[in-house]
């Protein structure tokens, strides 16, 4: 929900005099930044989960093609995007780290 949904809530609350709901809904705005931020937190580590496995699956083509084509002339740069991707994906390795350390 959004704040102007809490505050419509809230509304509604005073014009029906339930003054357990405002208080709960109150409640709920205070808290309002807090859980915006953890979902926040929680979907940026979800989107770096999604970038580390779409890292190992070009990995996982780049080999492929290495095997099946060990000889062919692109070899050479298939190797350095497989050691580019490697590289992205410590990256994203330690970003993830990171990120769990803050949401626990």
């Amino acid at each position: 929900m959004s704040v102007d949904d809490y505050l419509d809530l809230l509304n509604y609350a005073k014009a029906i005099n339930d003054g357990q709901w405002q208080a709960d809904i109150i409640e709920n705005l205070k808290n309002f930044k807090e859980a915006s931020e953890e979902r926040e937190r929680v979907e940026n580590v979800r989107e770096l989960w999604n970038r580390f496995d779409h890292i190992n699956l070009m990995l996982l083509e780049l080999f492929n093609k290495l095997r099946e084509h060990e000889d062919a002339e692109d070899s050479y740069r298939w190797k350095e995007k497989i050691w580019e991707l490697k590289m992205e994906r410590i990256t994203v390795a330690k970003q993830i780290q990171e990120r769990y350390i803050k949401i626990r």
